[in-house]
């Protein structure tokens, strides 16, 4: 090659040697060389040690000299390439290492055992201090910048202790006499490694293979083996088992298949509670055998990229320049559906699916239709009281429970959601993959019999609910903060066209005589807000909506409740229509009362007349509601000749994530209030075709018939 190379480094004394080192190998190459300093030398503030720097802080300058065409190739020390490489950089030839050790420099040569507890030691890499902490936890470990002559210069001058440096550096460098001690903990499987990028697709990577160990490394291929079964075994596969120099397999492999094959087997399987090689351990297996040049395979239960560290493994290889190749296995979903003649999607009831990883602390339950949980036997309870719980599934969600799918041993479990929940199903064998969703019950079920219910109210307490409900909030209840100081703050006055639903500005609790709830959230928010009227319960008169309003106010404490006939406002004005014709049959009797009240003198003062007398006058309502309430009870209430004194309790609101589902996938749905119709158009745009709608009360049956009239008109 007549035409120089021209070559990018940086200009520390140590990389000049580097360059040097590596042209020393090729006489017959004429290059000119350029230095420069890289980020990460103008930055020494930037410390290595806690993540903040940039991938690329030592190669980022160099890369861009390369592409402006100030250089053909820059020479690096190999540990400091980033992962990955810039598209348009490659690198061309890489160069074993003569030492791949690290030693401690330290003042008068104390060894690493001699530094007393508290020594401050200097190191800017992770993995230093890692091994460092496991050797001598009692020592204090800093980051430390600088080259090389820099650190040893700051051990000297007192502000370390010790510092630990790369021992090929320092022989390099000629400074083989500042080694107190070479050091025994693992190191960057890089270090000491030399490299050389360039441009992709550079013609100079021949000018450097007769003594670059690229293309002299073997390939991990990286197998899927399936689930278990050999005939499920890809072609592919079978010829990469078939070329491999050494095979590294796992517990969810059959190991019978393997023994009549030629390479060399090593088992790193790990189950729950065991680890026979930790996956540290196997990632620098793989990549000692790569480096002997073998070819080498990694076989992997079901697909190599579906929870089997594939992509961990990718990144440690390849971002230590192992070529890597990936050949898929049929997962285990898909053998369990296989086998057991289950579609994982169907167009009626499931058209997502989500292969989830229960071997996790808390275990994850992504929005799909059907759940497939790999290695969660130990889960099943957590996973289907969440799901319950917290995602409103269906009790009798059916779950299908494999052991060993596709073996000859195969075992199958069925159950529900709600018996997980419950606890039953433990002890199974494993590996167990658990597949969650109705299409399980197509084992027993036509699609048609299958189609749930979904239910767009609150979610109800788990003894109210129904097992064949699917439950997606469609209204969130936010109490109102201390809404009885805010009506303080507004003299207690609701206004209306003008007008106050009440003559009382100034609020005494034993004013009100009534108080009506028309739901569970009123109770709650007055219970929290202002408990008194529970405590003194025989001064008022409580009226309630429905029985679960009226459980509510039996569980606050009031003994004596009435529950209007109709569940709803009307029965509301109602009750208080009736209360008025009682009312005025008594007046006759008030009016006596009053006038005897009226000649009493206070030496036989009768506190008894006193009190029917206030009673009688006493027409003041308390009513509690949603923000969403409209104002047919306190207009209806006053027309009567009642004061209400009306109060936002509580907010009524659509979630702000609310759960999405595809309506296709349901026969009927359960509208509790005007406001879930509503919030359900606002969420899916219009009401669904061909579903039967069940509405709980007459005020949200006439809201969806006024949506529905619209919609016809439409």
């Amino acid at each position: 090659m007549n035409k120089k190379i021209k070559v990018i480094a940086r200009g520390s004394r140590l990389s000049r040697l580097q360059v040097e080192e590596v042209f020393k190998n090729f006489p017959e190459l004429a290059y000119e060389i350029k230095y420069l300093e890289s980020y990460g030398d103008k930055n020494q503030q930037i410390s290595l040690l806690n993540g903040e720097a940039p991938a690329d802080i030592f190669t980022r300058e160099l890369d861009d000299a390369i592409r402006q065409g100030d250089a053909d190739i820059a020479i690096h020390s190999a540990k400091d390439l980033p992962y990955p490489l810039p598209e348009d950089i490659e690198v061309i030839a890489l160069f074993p290492a003569f030492d791949t050790t690290d030693s401690l420099v330290s003042r008068d040569h104390k060894k690493l055992a001699e530094l007393p507890a508290g020594s401050i030691i200097g190191t800017s890499s992770p993995l230093r201090k890692k091994g460092l902490n496991e050797l001598r936890p009692d020592l204090t470990i800093k980051g430390i910048r600088g080259c090389i002559e820099e650190r040893v210069q700051q051990v000297k001058d007192g502000k370390y202790d010790a510092a630990i440096v790369a021992t090929c550096a320092l022989k390099r460098l000629g400074m083989e006499d500042e080694i107190a001690e070479v050091l025994p903990f693992p190191t960057h499987p890089l270090q000491g490694f030399l490299a050389i990028t360039g441009k992709k697709g550079s013609a100079l990577k021949q000018a450097f293979a007769s003594k670059s160990i690229l293309d002299k490394q073997g390939t991990v291929s990286l197998v899927g083996f399936g689930p278990g079964d050999p005939d499920l075994l890809t072609i592919k596969a079978a010829k990469a088992i078939d070329a491999a120099d050494i095979i590294f397999y796992d517990d969810l492999i059959d190991d019978s298949y393997l023994a009549d094959k030629k390479a060399e087997k090593i088992y790193v399987g790990k189950r729950a509670g065991y680890h026979h090689k930790e996956q540290a351990d196997i990632n620098r297996l793989l990549l000692d055998a790569a480096r002997e040049g073998k070819n080498v395979v990694r076989l992997k239960g079901g697909d190599p990229m579906i929870f089997a560290h594939g992509s961990e493994e990718i990144e440690y290889l390849e971002s230590n320049l192992i070529k890597v190749n990936v050949i898929p296995g049929i997962t285990t979903a898909s053998a369990l559906a296989a086998s057991q003649k289950i579609s994982l999607t169907h167009r009626d009831f499931s058209s997502s699916v989500a292969l989830v990883s229960g071997h996790t602390p808390q275990p994850v339950t992504p929005d799909a239709e059907t759940l497939v949980y790999y290695m969660g036997a130990k889960q099943l309870q957590v996973i289907a009281t969440q799901l319950i719980d917290k995602e409103g599934w269906a009790f009798n969600t059916p779950v299908l429970l494999t052991y060993n799918v596709s073996r000859p041993d195969e075992q199958t479990f069925e159950t529900t959601l709600w018996n997980l929940r419950n606890g039953e199903m433990q002890n199974l064998p494993t590996p167990l993959i658990a597949l969650i969703g109705y299409v399980a019950g197509l084992k027993h079920y036509q699609a048609s019999d299958i189609k749930p219910t979904l239910y767009t109210g609150t979610l109800p307490a788990i003894e109210k609910r129904k097992a064949d409900y699917t439950y997606t909030p469609l209204i969130e209840i936010s109490y109102h903060p201390s809404y009885f100081t805010k009506i303080l703050e507004d003299n207690y006055c609701k206004q209306y066209d003008g007008k106050c639903f009440t003559k009382y500005c100034e609020w005494d609790e034993s004013q009100a005589l009534y108080y009506i709830f028309t739901s569970q959230y009123g109770v709650e928010a007055t219970l929290e807000d202002y408990d008194l009227i529970f405590k003194e319960q025989e001064k008022h008169v409580f009226i309630s909506i429905g029985d679960t309003t009226t459980e509510a106010l039996h569980k606050a404490g009031v003994k004596n409740v009435i529950q209007v006939e109709q569940d709803n406002r009307y029965g509301v004005i109602e009750w208080f229509k009736k209360e008025k014709e009682r009312l005025d049959a008594a007046r006759p009797q008030y009016e006596h009362s009053l006038e005897l009240f009226e000649k009493m003198d206070f030496d036989n003062y009768d506190y008894e007349l006193e009190e029917s007398v206030t009673r009688y006058e006493n027409r003041l309502v308390f009513y509690p509601h949603s923000s969403l309430s409209p104002e047919d009870i306190p207009l209806a209430l006053q027309e009567l000749g009642f004061d209400v004194l009306s109060a936002v309790a509580y907010n009524n609101v659509l979630p702000k994530n609310p759960r999405r589902v595809n309506l296709n996938h349901f026969k009927r749905i359960v509208f509790t209030s005007p406001s879930t119709i509503d919030n359900f158009i606002k969420l899916y745009g219009k009401l669904p075709e061909n579903t039967e709608f069940i509405t709980r009360g007459p005020i949200t049956q006439d809201h969806l018939e006024e949506v529905m009239k619209v919609k016809n008109k439409k």
